[in-house]
């Protein structure tokens, strides 16, 4: 087997018109190794599908994509973007199966404020990892590595999409009888990587994340140190503390910058609020011009003897985690550094978003009530599970 056949094969799966965007940002860079044509583009709403198609200029718009359920779009509610996934399960599945063949991973992006694709993208997670709702799933899936890249809305959004958003996170997390669901989840704030609270660029934004997602990717590349995808998800899920967050810098002098002071830098950037000290699983990828790695000027024990006193130097020096180094094709000595912090305390992040939270849930009872809830809203019941979920991963990984 050469060792092309080694490297882990990705597919991208997208669901909703803000998973959609992240994913034509992907698509749209010049090279995605790794992905291939192995891409999914999943709506309701076949305009939102086509908008995708244009941002990521694809050619043939049948080849990527599949329109589902009876709704043509689901506004925020999320019950409603799962039901029409629970609908054309079988179609979706088929379709996903198609397009993947071979995949060792998929990636699954969506943003948590929304309906289609926080409705749909955990229940397939849960499918496409043998569910009873999917009917005869290839051989080959059955070792699929499932990350989810989850969006988190701006923290001035409207209630219901703050609402969505924990209710997201615990179904991506787990499934409603506790079991883990996604085999990793990447979290991403957008008013934390807009640098302020207000709406803003989702552009820029989406241009961070898949940047980080690129450097994430080149781990399981032509890399010193290869990061296996399974190197990702296997000790971190033992220890319950699968859910991540990317801290990124980019452009850093390769010749002038010590190895810590790049993880710091990088650090410093986290994609969600939180305490890095508080982190039980951290990976580092450097990504360095081919000729520093020649000269020796970055080496492969360097980075990984660095960053193990940079985990100490923060209080995480048990956390588990690997090291890698990748090589680029560029002149210069600009590298780009990707510290991946994972099973760290998630509530400076939920907090922003608990408040809104307990308003929305009290609207929807009180609705209910009075007889006009609609039909396909969150039970009470449901909302009980998946907030226990919720509370019992956070009290784990709470520090």
């Amino acid at each position: 087997m050469s060792r092309a056949d080694t490297f882990t094969r990705w597919g991208v799966v997208a669901s909703g018109e803000g998973g959609g965007r992240i994913a034509a940002e992907l698509l749209a860079r010049e090279e995605n190794p790794g992905i291939d044509d192995r891409i999914a583009l999943l709506n309701t709403n076949r305009a939102d599908i086509l908008n995708t198609i244009e941002r990521a200029s694809l050619d043939d718009t049948s080849e990527y994509t599949t329109v589902f359920g009876s709704k043509r779009g689901v506004g925020n509610n999320f019950i409603a973007g799962e039901q029409c996934a629970r609908e054309d399960v079988d179609l979706i599945v088929g379709d996903i199966q198609e397009r993947m063949t071979g995949a060792d991973a998929f990636m699954h992006m969506t943003t948590l404020g929304g309906g289609t694709g926080n409705g749909s993208i955990p229940y397939l997670i849960e499918q496409l990892s043998g569910g009873s709702d999917a009917s005869n799933l290839r051989p080959w899936m059955d070792s699929v590595v499932h990350v989810a890249l989850a969006a988190w809305p701006y923290y001035d959004e409207p209630a219901q999409r703050q609402f969505n958003a924990l209710m997201g996170l615990s179904r991506l997390l787990m499934r409603r009888d506790g079991q883990q669901n996604a085999d990793m989840v990447l979290l991403a704030s957008n008013s934390h990587l807009d640098g302020d609270g207000d709406q803003g660029s989702y552009d820029a934004v989406n241009d961070k994340i898949v940047t980080a997602i690129d450097l994430f990717i080149s781990a399981g590349r032509e890399a010193r140190g290869v990061i296996d995808v399974e190197d990702y998800v296997a000790q971190p899920s033992n220890i319950g503390a699968y859910h991540f967050t990317p801290a990124v810098a980019t452009g850093l002098n390769g010749r002038m910058l010590e190895y810590e002071l790049m993880f710091d830098r990088a650090a410093e950037q986290t994609f969600v609020p939180m305490d890095v000290t508080t982190a039980r699983a951290a990976y580092a990828v450097v990504r360095a011009p081919e000729q520093l790695i020649e000269s020796g000027d970055i080496t492969e024990t360097g980075v990984q003897s660095a960053f193990g006193e940079w985990k100490r130097d923060n209080d995480i020096g048990g956390a588990v985690g690997m090291t890698t180094l990748t090589p680029k094709q560029t002149r210069g000595n600009d590298v780009d550094v990707l510290v991946l912090l994972g099973g760290f305390d998630l509530n400076p992040l939920l907090d922003h978003s608990r408040d809104a939270f307990e308003t929305h849930k009290q609207n929807v009872e009180a609705a209910r009530q009075l007889g006009n809830a609609p039909e396909d809203s969150i039970s009470e019941a449901h909302v009980a599970d998946l907030t226990e979920n919720l509370e019992r991963y956070v009290s784990i990984n709470a520090r």
